[in-house]
């Protein structure tokens, strides 16, 4: 038997999400009409997970089942709880005499990163300050003098970012990825002490957030 698929116009969305957080997906078609078809479906990757027909629903995934939820009025699927391995393609099919294509994601599910460390080791000149910034497996060397401090940044190739800044008298460690981000800072009061003396003021500082990106293709 061979089925065939119509794709309609509307675009495959890329959502991307932190481990644990929830996810909706919706019907992307225009005019959508429950009337237009004798079955649908919600697939990952190719697979069905759940299928609707004659006013029941069956879900078939047994990973989804106490995660999964879905709307028999909007038709609107729900993921709870995600898991880096909930990444993949989900597609809403309607099936009558063809199968049309009524929603399309692309859904990447990440960790928050870890809390970066910054330290610095003061050379023999007091106002001469050399920065190291960690954040999993990146690192970025710096100096300060005078203050005057060389801001650096770098990525990997997986999206995750460090930089170090300054920043209203603040030196800033920042790790992140699309779904988090962390900071470590180090304000210095009194970079350069005056000349005789030897006191100087550091104070440490943990903030983080999350943030929720979602783009489109």
């Amino acid at each position: 038997l061979l089925v065939h698929i119509v794709k309609n116009n509307h675009k495959s969305e890329l959502l991307v999400k932190e481990a644990g957080t929830s996810v909706q997906m919706q019907i992307q078609e225009a005019n959508f009409s429950t009337s237009s078809f004798d079955d649908f479906y919600w697939k990952l990757n190719k697979t069905k997970m759940i299928i609707f027909s004659q006013g029941k629903v069956k879900k078939l995934k047994d990973e989804f089942k106490d995660r999964m939820e879905f709307s028999q009025e909007t038709f609107m699927l729900t993921l709870n709880k995600l898991k880096k391995t909930d990444s993949g393609l989900y597609e809403a099919t309607a099936s009558a005499k063809t199968d049309r294509s009524v929603a399309e994601y692309s859904l990447s599910v990440m960790d928050p990163v870890d809390p970066p460390v910054l330290t610095h080791v003061r050379i023999a000149d007091p106002c001469n300050i050399t920065l190291t910034c960690r954040g999993h497996d990146l690192s970025i060397n710096s100096s300060c003098y005078n203050e005057t401090c060389e801001e650096k940044n770098v990525t990997s190739s997986g999206g995750v970012a460090l930089s170090l800044s300054v920043r209203d008298g603040a030196i800033i460690c920042n790790h992140s990825n699309p779904v988090s981000w962390k900071q470590d800072n180090i304000t210095f009061t009194e970079l350069c002490p005056d000349k005789g003396t030897h006191t100087h003021t550091l104070t440490h500082t943990h903030t983080h957030t999350h943030i929720i990106l979602k783009l489109l293709c």
